[in-house]
């Protein structure tokens, strides 16, 4: 309920559903804080964070602050000061380098994973870095992805385990899915559908074949948009259905969140502007890795807002872009300067 206020922007609505519990904690106390603008409780707050305050809270406040506020610049000191704690090495740097993600910045998000990678050997570092490389809208450099892929490819399942869990046991199969996702943002899509078939064939249990499916799908699909055949790629996710199993559902890549994005490209491509609607409205609300397509999300939204005459909503979604991507990599900045120049014309025109 309180998650579901604040997504509404009713933050007051939020904090009485808080105070009638008496559960108030430091992730919400810092998301009220960030909320309301309140400069002199969010230093307090992050001094905490520095120190006093439990890990697990932290954490928490990146989150909410972050994901639920959708104010990840905000949420940014909350992930350094977790990525900087004794117990932080790992897990607080993935976390900072999600939250620079969601910003635009590439860059600096890299080298907090090549920090976290140094930390520990959980071959799961190294797999979530490959994972965001391929993101097409990061544009990381062609040099970047070939070492990333070289690391990927390096990784031998047999002699580094994997923790427990059941996430964990596919990573094997999730680095055929990596791979394949950097072989074709490298324009290699021969490389990549043969990481797809093996995909298709992977020894895992029956309920479990149809995210292996659904993984191959999301490969040849964009092995398909890279050669702007969005006919094929659309084709290709059919086989996405959303059976992934439950204790899988949280965890990416297993939620679906690129295929999703990827139906939406492939939609606008082909010209249809109102499914693809359907898709980016609906898709990614607290979906597994929701703030790294949120921008992205925004702007498609504000293109589609725009052709449909929609002024105010895409005003709100190209407003959101710019906001999330305000500080994002020099190379990614001329999407920002064109949301703005397009904020500035729909705010120019007249009121009908």
């Amino acid at each position: 309920m309180m998650h579901l206020a604040v997504r509404e922007d009713d933050l007051e609505r939020a904090e009485s559903l808080v105070a009638r519990l008496g559960a108030q904690d430091f992730a919400d106390s810092a998301m009220f804080a960030a909320g309301r603008n309140d400069s002199v409780t969010m230093v307090r707050l992050l001094a905490e964070a520095d120190s006093t305050a439990s890990f697990g809270n932290v954490v928490n406040a990146v989150w909410q602050v972050g994901e639920w506020l959708q104010r990840p610049a905000v949420a940014e000191p909350f992930a350094r000061a977790a990525a900087a704690r004794r117990e932080g090495a790992v897990r607080g740097n993935v976390l900072l380098a999600e939250n620079l993600i969601a910003q635009g910045r590439w860059t600096v998000a890299d080298s907090a994973l090549v920090v976290a990678g140094r930390a520990a050997s959980d071959p799961r570092t190294r797999i979530r870095r490959g994972l965001w490389a391929t993101l097409p809208f990061l544009a990381v450099p062609r040099a970047q992805l070939e070492a990333i892929r070289a690391d990927v490819a390096a990784w031998d399942p047999a002699k580094a385990p994997s923790p427990p869990g059941p996430a964990s046991e596919l990573l094997p199969q999730v680095q055929h899915y990596v791979l394949g996702l950097l072989a074709s943002r490298l324009g290699d899509g021969a490389a990549a559908l043969r990481e797809a078939a093996q995909l298709e064939t992977a020894p895992v249990s029956e309920g479990n074949q149809p995210v292996m499916r659904s993984l191959a799908a999301a490969v040849r699909a964009d092995v398909a948009l890279g050669a702007h055949r969005p006919a094929d790629a659309l084709k290709a996710l059919e086989a996405v259905r959303g059976e992934v199993p439950l204790d899988l559902s949280g965890a990416s890549p297993f939620g679906e969140d690129y295929a999703r994005f990827l139906r939406g490209e492939a939609l606008l491509a082909a010209g249809n502007d109102d499914e693809a609607l359907r898709w980016f409205e609906h898709g990614f609300d607290g979906s597994p890795d929701e703030m790294a397509f949120r921008a992205q999300v925004s702007f498609r939204l504000g293109d589609i807002y725009e052709r449909k005459g929609e002024r105010q909503k895409a005003i709100d979604s190209y407003s959101k872009f710019a906001r999330l991507w305000a500080a994002c990599d020099p190379r990614l900045k001329p999407a920002v300067d064109d949301a703005r120049a397009r904020l500035a014309r729909l705010t120019a025109e007249p009121r009908s």
